[in-house]
């Protein structure tokens, strides 16, 4: 059995838990890694195998649920930069950037408020060093009719250190 992180305790403690990894339905990485860099392709909200709720946003799926969605995508990033961390994703320096790509109606006017749940998780995750650029992106539709993906570039520390895990 594999040692829960800080990362992962930090989560627990406000009821966030990484789901089971879902992995992509099409021929591609996931993540490259370059050096101390992680580069995460576009990850959907997946539970079970599959996006739950389709749809856009403001018309069949509510505001609540693409955030709630964005969330399950951060959690799902998580699983991929764990593994790109040799397990640990108390090796996560950081995110340094993030886009939030938001499938919606041209009225919904929400899109930074949706893409607010994933940041949340991840400054919930790693403090101070989850803050990240951010770019939010309104769009007509994404992959398999999700309302919501991410994708990311994240810092990895080569070296862990005693007070890393402070």
């Amino acid at each position: 059995m594999t040692k829960q992180s800080h990362v992962e305790s930090r989560l627990a403690a406000i009821g966030l838990n990484l789901p089971p990894r879902e992995g992509p339905a099409y021929d591609y990485d996931p993540y490259k890694r370059d050096g101390d860099t992680v580069y995460l392709a576009g990850t959907l909200g997946k539970e079970d195998g599959a996006v739950q709720n389709l749809g856009r946003v403001g018309a069949e799926i509510s505001e609540d649920e693409a955030g709630r969605q964005m969330q399950i995508c951060v959690l799902q990033a998580l699983n991929w930069l764990r593994e790109a961390a040799a397990g640990d994703l108390d090796r996560v320096r950081g995110v340094l950037q993030l886009k939030c790509y938001v499938a919606c109606t041209p009225e919904f006017d929400g899109i930074s408020r949706v893409a607010d749940h994933a940041s949340k998780v991840f400054m919930t995750a790693f403090g101070d060093d989850g803050r990240h650029p951010r770019s939010v992106l309104g769009m007509i539709s994404l992959p398999q009719n999700t309302p919501v993906m991410i994708d990311l570039v994240a810092d990895l520390r080569t070296e862990m250190t005693k007070d890393t895990h402070s």
